[in-house]
């Protein structure tokens, strides 16, 4: 697989923020060939292009694996399905547990076993998730940026709520796009107060000034 780049940290964002974990972090994104609004905000842009970082054999990976979480992310990880698919097949057999972070546009492989934890984040103006991964979603992670924050409350809510219908079940977690800075985030909390069954989601990792 080509890959940007490996490391250890803490999860900075969602359900799993604060734990340790080895990020794995592909290379290649759709997001500028689907027209996907995430790419003026994008903090991952060196992540881009399909060609980036370097080729990493397998074994190489598993022995950079030194904690018992793994998120894989991007990027677009699902542009390297086959590969990841055998990466999580070999860490599990290692008893390491893999969280995937993906946009949702593409489908986890028919007939592989999937990441212990699914984190989708439909991106606008669509908002799409694939048949074959929202099913997988254990997270949906809703970025409440600046068009989101324009609309009415009822508007917004009613947006969400469409989005998060595609994998039902899936944790909720409502995350301000972090150009905003903290007046966006204080209306982001705003939002989810008034929305209990949510959780907000602030990305821990750059207000500690970590990776």
């Amino acid at each position: 697989m080509r890959i940007v780049e490996v490391f250890d940290s803490l999860q900075g964002e969602g359900v799993w923020a604060g734990v340790p974990m080895t990020f794995i972090r592909l290379a290649g994104c759709n997001g500028p060939q689907l027209g996907l609004g995430c790419v003026s905000w994008c903090d991952t842009v060196g992540s881009w292009a399909a060609g980036g970082g370097r080729l990493w054999e397998q074994e190489e990976l598993l022995c950079r694996v030194r904690l018992p979480r793994v998120c894989v992310t991007g990027g677009e990880p699902l542009l390297q399905a086959d590969g990841v698919a055998d990466l999580v097949a070999a860490l599990v057999s290692r008893r390491v547990k893999v969280h995937l972070e993906t946009n949702g546009t593409l489908d986890w492989p028919r007939g592989r076993a999937a990441p212990a934890w699914v984190t989708v984040s439909p991106k606008p103006p669509l908002y799409d998730v694939a048949t074959g991964v929202a099913g997988l979603a254990a997270e949906v992670k809703v970025i409440y940026d600046a068009e989101m924050d324009a609309m009415s409350p009822t508007a917004a809510s009613r947006l969400v709520g469409r989005i998060v219908a595609q994998a039902p079940g899936a944790a909720v977690c409502i995350q301000p796009e972090a150009s905003g800075g903290a007046p966006l985030a204080r209306r982001a909390a705003a939002f989810v107060v008034g929305h209990p069954e949510w959780r907000l989601s602030l990305q821990v990792h750059k207000i500690l000034g970590i990776r």
